[in-house]
């Protein structure tokens, strides 16, 4: 087949259609591998201490991969705490859960120190007081797996913290639906 002008534009659009092809290929499958596989590197790890930054009327949250092989139950040395990076004093709550590949989420147990409360209506835990402007306190000692999980030994899961800060000025009640110095006892 000879090139005239007549059929360049024919041979031009199947070339650029080939490339279309070949990348969206490419695109497919390297999508696919990374939605399924969670076994990304953090700086995290286990047993060592953690420490987040939250301000008044914001959120932060730190994730860590941790494997299935470990027993449901079975604690692990884990040192969380959150430091009011802020000049005002906040109220503060924090949320933890175990994400899978499948997208379930799972809870995630701690031993929460003595300032928190858990309120098993909304599975956060709250700060019984107010944090002071650059202070800090530790939420949890360890953590554990909850019992109500189906976890796979030789699967990687992504545990969260997240933690949540109000100013003073809001309405605590009205945004959580919860006063956590008043409405809640030690559980």
């Amino acid at each position: 087949m000879k090139l005239t002008k007549s059929n360049f534009g024919w041979i031009f659009a199947t070339f650029g259609l080939l490339i279309l092809l070949g990348v969206s290929i490419y695109l497919g499958i390297s999508g696919w591998y990374f939605k399924n596989d969670l076994s990304y590197t953090t700086d995290m790890e286990i047993g060592k201490s953690i420490s987040v930054d939250v301000k008044g009327d914001q959120a932060n949250a730190i994730s860590f991969n941790i494997d299935g092989s470990y027993l449901n139950g079975f604690e692990l040395p884990q040192i969380i705490s959150v430091k009011n990076s802020g000049e005002n004093e906040i109220y503060l709550r924090a949320k933890v859960y175990v994400y899978t590949s499948n997208n379930q989420y799972y809870k995630m147990k701690i031993n929460s120190t003595s300032n928190w409360n858990y309120n098993l209506e909304d599975d956060y835990y709250y700060f019984n007081d107010k944090l002071i402007g650059s202070d800090k306190v530790a939420l949890c000692s360890s953590i554990m797996f909850d019992e109500d999980g189906a976890y796979v030994t030789d699967v990687k899961y992504i545990v969260t913290f997240i933690f949540e800060a109000l100013n003073l000025d809001q309405d605590v009640e009205k945004i959580w639906g919860i006063n956590p110095i008043n409405d809640l006892t030690n559980i």
